[in-house]
């Protein structure tokens, strides 16, 4: 584990900053190459690539802010207010980033008259090679960690924010494995599916959606690290299983409508 790259007096250069940056590019360079062979307008991309990621970003530090509120408002004063906008200090949530984008992805795809499903069938391939970069780079910053295990490839992590001293399973590894292998499905598959263009819209996100879902939750019987429970089940499982469920029901919808006019 390396969570660190470079440290100086100055300035520190986190792996994980470096690995979100990666992701960041192949996701976007993703979107592009998808986007053209989907037939999409690149330029609605670009012209509001700026307002989504701040918006992206926003939604992840308001989020991890609530998640972690009595860490950051003990007490009210100018210096905790100061501290909620040092995103710098990794204080940010996926899921909030998620949820934001998501919103306001929509919003501005209703505003210029751009088909929703159809842009979700290249972002949803893309965000997921993203998560795979990024779960890499979380291995090396030691989050996301998993549960003690005696399996041949456990690992070991030196560090404080890891609560075991024994080998634990490398879910970050896993996420990485998962992450590709569903990418490069929807890949092909979005080359090779044989239907219509007005009846596959959303039908590839959908798939991508399902499959990173069921994983993410299978996922989370190997977690090790802390989130908020509910009846003893994790949080992100809640949310993975919820995920699972609707897209479940829209992909089964969907493949009626092709059976039907069949």
């Amino acid at each position: 584990m390396h969570p660190i790259i470079f440290y100086s007096t100055h300035f520190t250069i986190y792996t994980l900053w470096i690995f979100i940056g990666l992701a960041i590019i192949a996701g976007t360079y993703s979107t592009i190459k998808l986007a053209k062979l989907n037939n999409l307008k690149i330029q609605f991309i670009n012209d509001n690539s700026l307002f989504l990621v701040l918006i992206s970003i926003l939604g992840a530090r308001v989020y991890f802010l609530i998640q972690n509120f009595q860490s950051y408002f003990y007490e009210i004063s100018s210096q905790t207010l100061l501290n909620t906008l040092f995103i710098w200090d990794k204080g940010l949530s996926l899921t909030g980033a998620i949820i934001s984008f998501t919103i306001a992805f929509y919003i501005l795809c209703k505003k210029n008259e751009q088909n929703f499903l159809k842009w979700l069938d290249v972002i949803i391939p893309s965000f997921i090679l993203a998560m795979a970069i990024y779960a890499m780079g979380s291995f090396f910053e030691g989050n996301n960690y998993g549960k003690e295990t005696g399996l041949p490839w456990g690992v070991n992590f030196e560090s404080p924010n890891i609560k075991y001293r024994v080998p634990i399973h490398p879910t970050q590894i896993y996420a990485f494995i998962y992450s590709v292998a569903i990418y490069t499905f929807l890949v092909i598959y979005n080359q090779t599916i044989k239907i219509k263009e007005t009846e596959r819209r959303g039908f590839i996100a959908t798939i991508g959606i399902l499959s990173f879902s069921f994983f993410k939750f299978i996922e989370e019987f190997f977690r090790g690290d802390d989130t908020w429970l509910f009846f003893g089940i994790r949080l992100p499982q809640i949310f993975a299983g919820i995920t699972i469920l609707v897209s479940g029901i829209f992909l089964i919808k969907k493949y009626t409508q092709f059976i039907d006019k069949k």
